[in-house]
């Protein structure tokens, strides 16, 4: 796809040949030039007799000085892959076996996270390097090793340590443990379920919880955790209904990880949202649903993961995330490939489509 960019040029600034970007109006709303027409000089002329004194050219910038921003991944982002990749392969194979036998290897999945999920939440970068992970396919088995390592990340900005860090970090990968238990032909249904396979995957929080509980050394904030991690403040989640008081700070903690990565995620029938949009939709939530507090510190902190990041913008252009503002928005500024700086909290014509790499 070409790249360019849509630019308003004064009327004495106008030369044959350039490319209309946007319709031309009459104060009346009358079309004088549509989309796309090259403009001659009688068309130029037209336009002055109309009283227009701006208009919006389209600049192919195949041939304009650009920036590279492709930058190949270092050591330390490969060995997040690999580790996260073997992470993966283990939980897929444990949640198997869990689905058959109906019970949680509670010393496997502690090592794991010990072992194995400790490391890549200290890696730098970490919340990145999600973001770029390629996961088509076993959603559920990506979805609980991200909401693991998020829940990690977003426990050290709460302060957590030591051993309620470490039950935090377990909380969040058999958050979703009770899915197990739902028939695959509902948990990996290709589309939207019916409000009946909807009520039964709902199931998955109390299914999770029942899993656990009867383990003797579980620590209880991983089986509430479970259990709540669906639970709104305002008493509308699932699946008892309670309310902020009653619901444990762990869960509330797996529910704000759990809702980032789940927007953040390509599904089959749900195409990813930007890091930056997700962010917005988790701060107009979180006062009535998700606890304030907790979303604050996470909003505080992912803002910094965000400068920098390469996204697509509407136009075709790549552009380099440079500035966010003081609160944060789905409308940075960026710097685009072809030299120009643009605000999109002015600039509504252009919007960011897509993440290019984090």
């Amino acid at each position: 796809m070409a790249k360019y960019r849509l630019k308003n040029y004064l009327l004495e600034d106008l030369l044959p040949g350039m490319e209309i970007g946007k319709l031309v109006l009459t104060d009346d709303n009358k079309v004088i030039l549509s989309e796309g027409t090259v403009l001659t000089q009688s068309m130029i002329e037209g336009l002055n007799f109309w009283e227009i004194t701006e208009v919006c050219i389209r600049e192919e910038l195949l041939k304009a000085p650009s920036v590279n921003f492709a930058i190949p991944a270092t050591e330390s982002q490969k060995k997040f892959y690999q580790g996260y990749e073997d992470t993966v392969s283990v939980i897929k194979d444990s949640f198997s076996k869990m689905r058959f036998f109906k019970e949680v290897p509670l010393a496997a999945m502690q090592e794991l996270a010990d072992q194995s999920i400790d490391p890549l939440i200290s890696s730098i970068g970490v919340l990145n390097h999600l973001h770029m992970v390629r996961r088509q396919d076993d959603y559920t088995f990506h979805h609980s090793v991200n909401v693991s390592i998020i829940c990690g990340v977003l426990g050290k900005w709460l302060g957590y340590s030591g051993q309620e860090l470490k039950d935090l970090i377990l909380a969040g990968l058999l958050h979703d443990v009770g899915k197990t238990q739902i028939p695959v032909e509902i948990l990996n249904k290709p589309g939207k379920l019916s409000p009946e396979e909807m009520e039964t995957m709902k199931l998955h929080t109390t299914r999770g919880y029942q899993m656990v509980r009867e383990i003797s050394n579980i620590p209880p904030g991983v089986g509430y955790g479970i259990l709540q991690h669906h639970e709104k403040a305002d008493g509308t989640g699932y699946p008892f209904r309670v309310k902020d008081i009653q619901i444990h700070a762990y869960a509330k903690v797996i529910a704000i990880a759990d809702i980032y990565d789940a927007m953040t995620s390509d599904r089959v029938y749900h195409r990813k949202a930007t890091p930056f949009a997700v962010a917005e939709m988790l701060f107009d939530e979180m006062y009535g649903k998700l606890d304030p507090a907790i979303c604050t510190v996470f909003l505080n902190n992912v803002r910094d993961y965000f400068i920098g990041n390469i996204v697509e913008l509407s136009d075709g252009r790549e552009a380099e995330v440079i500035y966010l503002g003081q609160y944060l928005a789905s409308r940075p500024v960026v710097y685009a490939q072809d030299g120009e700086s643009i605000d999109l909290e002015k600039r509504k014509d252009v919007s960011i489509i897509r993440l290019v790499r984090a």
